[in-house]
């Protein structure tokens, strides 16, 4: 074994260590399930991509959305199960604001939702910083408490939004319209995720997240303010949820007090099937991203293949979460023992 991570071939040479490669590139082997169970698919269903892409990138979009925003908690080592309650919250409020006459525009719906949403996220964070309350018991609460709100007389009262409450600009501008051959609504998650990435990659802010996620107590003693970051970033993840609301309303055109319940577990499943660390400070949006398409892919595929209902749906994503935490742990400790052959140790 050569020290730089590659072995040494036939003639001499170094090829390169593949166990190394996928250690560090988690995303090829993630894109490697996904070609797979797309072949497996399109063998029982021909034509199965060319007659549902759109529907499976469609599908996953809004859960794309909140999956981003989820990143950067989990990346800190939190959590945040109250994202699908911000979406019906947010959503009902932009909703209502539009039912009532207040707001007309789409961009206008956009920011109230973003708004909202961050508001709800950033009193999870500042519960969770500086309340020192576990994040799990917070956003738990949280939960119940945006839901409880939605059907309250000063909000939707006992109904729900509709299609009728609805501009006709609002009520196409997400589906009806398309860029470069993708609808707008597709198009909201592939510049969040960018976003995102761009966000934790290139800006010191970003880099805080993970420092503080890795070990706290090492980015306390560089300057890292590691309240105000566990805040930003539960803030972030409610804009991205109530983004994700009003993204919900424009496609199905309705939202309710019930609107999106138990979809927290497919956004935090998009996140781990992305080999993202539960425990904080390694994660990438591109295995999110990756993440989020094939739990959409399964979503389509499963009713296709006529195999079985939604239990069996429900029964293949839990079998690959729990492949997907069972292959990450493996892979950190590889990681880990790799690094401390590197060191001698």
């Amino acid at each position: 074994m050569l020290e730089n991570g590659k072995t040494r071939g036939r003639g001499g040479r170094a090829a390169p260590d593949l166990l190394a490669l996928l250690t560090k590139r988690r995303e090829i082997l993630l894109l490697a399930v996904l070609a797979a169970l797309a072949l497996g698919v399109s063998l029982r269903v021909p034509g199965y991509l060319k007659n549902n892409y759109m529907n499976i990138l469609k599908g996953g979009a809004i859960n794309m959305v909140m999956a981003a925003g989820m990143l950067p908690v989990l990346l800190i080592g939190s959590i945040d199960i109250s994202v699908a309650s911000t979406l019906a919250f947010a959503g009902s409020v932009a909703g209502m604001l539009m039912r009532d006459g207040y707001v007309g525009s789409t961009l206008a719906m956009i920011l109230i939702g973003i708004g909202v949403g961050a508001l709800v996220g950033a009193l999870n964070g500042a519960l969770v910083a500086w309340g020192r309350v576990l994040p799990i018991i917070v956003t738990l609460g949280m939960s119940y408490v945006a839901r409880a709100m939605i059907p309250m007389d000063w909000l939707l009262g006992l109904n729900k939004i509709a299609r009728i409450h609805l501009t006709d600009s609002f009520k196409v501008f997400f589906i009806d319209r398309y860029f470069i051959g993708l609808p707008y609504l597709v198009w909201s998650a592939v510049i969040v995720t960018a976003l995102t990435g761009l966000f934790l990659r290139y800006t010191r802010t970003g880099r805080s997240i993970y420092a503080v996620g890795s070990n706290e107590s090492a980015a306390l003693v560089r300057g890292v303010r590691a309240d105000g970051v566990k805040t930003l970033a539960h803030a972030i993840c409610g804009a991205a949820a109530g983004l994700a609301g009003v993204l919900w309303l424009g496609y199905y055109n309705s939202i309710e007090k019930s609107t999106a319940a138990g979809d927290e577990m497919y956004v935090i499943a998009a996140c781990v099937l992305g080999g993202v660390a539960v425990t904080g400070g390694y994660g990438k949006i591109t295995g999110v991203a990756i993440g989020a398409v094939m739990i959409a892919m399964i979503n389509s595929a499963i009713p296709q293949l006529k195999i079985g209902n939604a239990m069996i749906t429900e029964f293949v994503k839990g079998l690959l979460l729990l492949g997907a935490i069972l292959l990450n742990a493996a892979l950190r400790r590889l990681a880990r023992r790799r690094e401390l052959i590197g060191r001698r140790v």
